[in-house]
């Protein structure tokens, strides 16, 4: 009984996987479109394009961590009191959050060196 239930829920775990990795870029992209403006295609300013960019990179990254934070919070409730899986469940977590954490930081560290480039041109 207990190998039908560990199947049932990897069964369900895989189908909510996939659910999410085919809803995440559209949401993503549906909830970005208004907030971050395309690229003219005239535009030469780079600290306008650099901008441009790291904000699309940001929203990729925060998409994929969105999704490693509901892996990791997944396998931390479905590790059924085994050590390892919860271990392992946990780092994920705590290794999504640093992952976002620097990519917020390097958002920062771009937009004021651009932002000082902008002054000197």
């Amino acid at each position: 009984m207990i190998g039908r239930d560990r199947e049932y829920m990897k069964k369900l775990f895989n189908k909510i996987t996939l659910g999410i990795v085919m809803l995440l870029p559209a949401s993503v992209l549906a909830y970005s479109a208004p907030h971050v403006g395309i690229i003219d295609p005239g535009t030469t300013d780079v600290p306008t394009i650099i901008n441009e960019v790291i904000s699309w990179v940001l929203l990729l990254v925060g998409g994929v961590t969105v999704l490693f934070i509901v892996l990791g919070g997944f396998q931390y409730v479905t590790s059924a009191g085994n050590k390892e899986r919860a271990e392992s469940a946990k780092r994920t977590l705590t290794y999504a959050v640093v992952g976002l954490v620097i990519v917020i930081l390097a958002k920062i560290i771009v937009s004021l060196v651009t932002n000082s480039i902008k002054g000197i041109l």
